[in-house]
């Protein structure tokens, strides 16, 4: 048996208890304490710095003493983090220019768009002449992002030249406005070789994803050829990758890749539709291992991310219905009538999520349509 140890940066619970459930010894390097880790050697509450030397300094002084094998990352903001923590550490290693390019939106399509990637067009905003040539290039609306943060984190449309005030600080990456569907694609990679994938369909972005996605065929193969072409190009050896994809009628256009497990509980919902835990399998690719996928789908899943918008909530409407529905594999609401929430400010937040597992894509509609009649968080 091989010995490990392993440092998680940006921990999740479920990747914690796969590592336990295999007696791998583990440390944590986490922002905040969102919930209680008793048994990581050492656990550490530091930032994830942005800077390399900041980064350098705080893993030679919290972790240089002990060998580590692995190095993981829970999260967005942890993937440069682990980046520079292998060479420190000597463990496994990928190239740091990998994790640049899959952190930075602007880094990962400029160093994509070489490689001939369908995408939508783009301009670094701190180089921006002005407003006006920024809708002459991409036209009207835009959409301004941060170029180093997930799940929505400063995501606007902005649909006119006097609400475009450039910011010249480097954070934010200009990109034409795409009126499509969404979709992404998760892959399992080790040794360079893809070993499993599966297809999300942004139902409602940010709110409804279906797993697998179960779209027409031609389009299937579209996206996955894309999804093949990105990982080859950004030389991603090992990890599980999240790529979202616009579908447009003139084909599949890039949006981003991260190289970390993706959110809105697709995971979840992957493990009730092959019936495997993505968590382990994650963890055998970080490790270089083997790992048995399954060979098919075995539900049509739908992963609800709940949340209302902002205000006081009136009422949770028709929770003991769901709670009895057939369909239910996990459900579970986290305010009740008189709470107050807060505003949205990223697709991570919620105040509870639904999964449901139903035989056939047809079915899953049905149970999608069914619940939207029947349950709802209301607010004032």
């Amino acid at each position: 048996m091989k010995h490990y140890r392993v440092l998680v940066i940006g921990p999740r619970r479920a990747l914690l208890e796969v590592l336990r459930a295999r007696g791998i010894a583990f440390a944590v390097w986490r922002e905040k304490a969102v919930f209680p880790i008793d048994d990581a050697e050492p656990l550490v509450t530091a930032p994830l710095w942005n800077t390399t030397a900041k980064l350098k300094q705080l893993i030679s002084e919290n972790f240089s003493a002990g060998h580590f094998t692995h190095v993981i990352a829970g999260g967005e903001s942890s993937v440069y983090p682990a980046a520079v923590a292998r060479r420190i550490l000597g463990a496994r290693l990928a190239p740091a220019s990998t994790a640049l390019r899959c952190r930075d939106k602007l880094a990962m399509k400029e160093y994509l768009s070489g490689h001939a990637i369908p995408m939508t067009d783009f301009l670094a905003e701190s180089t921006t002449p002005s407003p006006a040539e920024a809708f002459a290039r991409l036209g009207t609306p835009l959409v301004r992002k941060h170029r180093k943060s997930s799940g929505g984190r400063g995501f606007e449309i902005i649909h006119r030249e006097q609400d475009l005030a450039l910011r010249r600080d480097g954070r934010n990456i200009l990109e034409r406005f795409v009126a499509a569907p969404e979709a992404s694609i998760e892959s399992f990679v080790n040794g360079g070789r893809i070993h499993f994938v599966n297809t999300t369909r942004y139902l409602e972005k940010g709110l409804v994803n279906f797993v697998p996605a179960a779209l027409d065929e031609a389009v299937l193969e579209s996206i996955q050829a894309l999804n093949q072409r990105v990982i080859e190009a950004l030389k991603i050896d090992w990890g599980i990758t999240h790529l979202e994809v616009y579908l447009t009628d003139g084909g599949p256009l890039f949006g981003e890749i991260a190289l970390r497990p993706p959110g809105g509980y697709i995971m979840n919902a992957m493990q009730h539709a092959y019936v495997f835990n993505p968590w382990a399998a994650m963890v055998a690719m970080e490790l270089g291992e083997d790992f048995e996928f399954p060979a098919g789908v075995a539900a049509y899943v739908g992963a609800e991310v709940l949340h209302p918008g902002s205000g006081q909530v009136r009422e949770v409407r028709g929770e003991a219905q769901v709670r009895a529905h057939a369909a239910v594999r996990e459900f579970r609401v986290k305010v009740k009538a008189g709470d107050v929430i807060g505003q949205r400010e990223s697709v991570g937040q919620d105040v509870g999520h639904l999964l449901y597992a139903c035989a056939t894509p047809a079915e899953r509609d049905k149970v999608y349509r069914e619940f939207r009649k029947i349950f709802g968080i209301e607010v004032g």
